[in-house]
């Protein structure tokens, strides 16, 4: 037994000693190299949010990026190919009969949907390229394929069938429809935005989303052409009164289909230079203002993080989370924590 306490002190005392060393040479600048990313700076979201399954919430991811292959402004290329024709998987079920009946029920608008997606998935930095084509749709079809997607079982059987063809078959194969963004805002302290919808909103209302989403529209005026990034912005600026310079970078790090709702998802993260008062300042003067009626800020925690995940309670009390609150709380832990040094 002894010689088991001597063999301990021994090593232990041999520890402090490189410890104190580090310390004494280096400052405790080199301290933290020695640790662990994982264990020292990474907290790792609880068991029951790591294990909550995505598809279960009708979302089915098609692209993901991380901090080892980035999706960046310079390798997203974007081309707009106006208004095309071509068959798809909802032609056989009425479709086309269905956006005419929106379209003279009143739903007009100019919206965009990806027609084309490819990624080079070259070893050489140089080649992980993202080519998007967007072309142009109207609010008549996103609400026909929308609504054939939810209430046609036919439909959704066809889409889902066209999922199961991978990326380039199903983005091939898939009707008009809209991109919607949805951007996780923290703020200056990393506190996180949460909103409920509004009762005035058509879709979900007197839910909580996590952060703010928004549609794509598309434009073929010179220079308005508007990419991924080009939504995000927009999104925080039309519904948060953000700028550009009032965030950091944009980091978006995922794009897939979502069921519910029938239309293309990307998912982004930003940090605002500025704190929650002067957001909230800034969202109550925007004219999109009206589709929250509550707004609250969140510590961005381990815990908080995956008690929402798990469809914890909601600021008002309630369980009324968005279908989509749990992937873009992931997705924003994910963004953070890829992050850090």
């Amino acid at each position: 037994m002894e010689w088991l306490l001597g063999i301990g002190g021994a090593l232990l005392i041999g520890v402090l000693t490189n410890l104190v060393y580090d310390f004494a040479k280096f400052g405790g600048s080199r301290l933290g190299s020695r640790i662990p990313a994982s264990r020292a700076r990474r907290a790792s979201l609880s068991p029951a949010a790591r294990a909550h399954d995505i598809r279960a919430d009708g979302l089915a991811p098609l692209l993901t990026w991380s901090a080892a292959r980035p999706l960046t402004p310079a390798s997203l290329v974007t081309s707009y190919d106006g208004r095309i024709s071509r068959p798809h998987v909802l032609d056989r079920v009425g479709w086309a009969e269905e956006a005419a009946r929106q379209r003279a029920a009143g739903a007009a608008g100019r919206t965009a949907y990806v027609s084309r997606l490819t990624v080079d998935h070259g070893e050489h930095p140089a080649a992980r390229v993202c080519e998007v084509g967007i072309a142009e749709s109207d609010y008549a079809e996103c609400m026909a394929t929308t609504r054939l997607g939810r209430e046609d079982p036919e439909a959704g059987r066809l889409l889902r069938e066209a999922l199961d063809q991978g990326l380039t078959g199903f983005v091939a194969a898939a009707p008009p429809t809209m991109v919607s963004a949805c951007v996780a805002v923290r703020d200056r302290a990393g506190r996180l935005l949460l909103l409920r919808r509004s009762l005035a909103v058509t879709t979900f209302p007197g839910q909580w989303t996590v952060g703010i989403n928004e549609t794509m529209k598309y434009r073929d005026e010179p220079g308005a052409a508007e990419d991924f990034y080009g939504l995000v912005h927009r999104a925080l600026e039309e519904e948060l009164g953000l700028l550009p310079g009032d965030v950091g970078p944009a980091v978006i790090t995922w794009f897939g289909w979502s069921e519910p709702a029938s239309c293309y998802t990307l998912v982004a993260t930003v940090r605002a230079r500025l704190d929650a008062a002067e957001i909230d300042r800034r969202r109550d003067a925007c004219h999109s203002t009206f589709e929250h009626d509550m707004a609250v800020w969140v510590p961005f925690t381990r815990r908080s993080v995956s008690e929402l995940i798990e469809g914890g309670v909601c600021p008002d009390g309630s369980h009324g989370w968005s279908y989509l609150a749990p992937l873009v709380a992931w997705e924003a832990w994910r963004a953070a924590q890829q992050a850090r040094p």
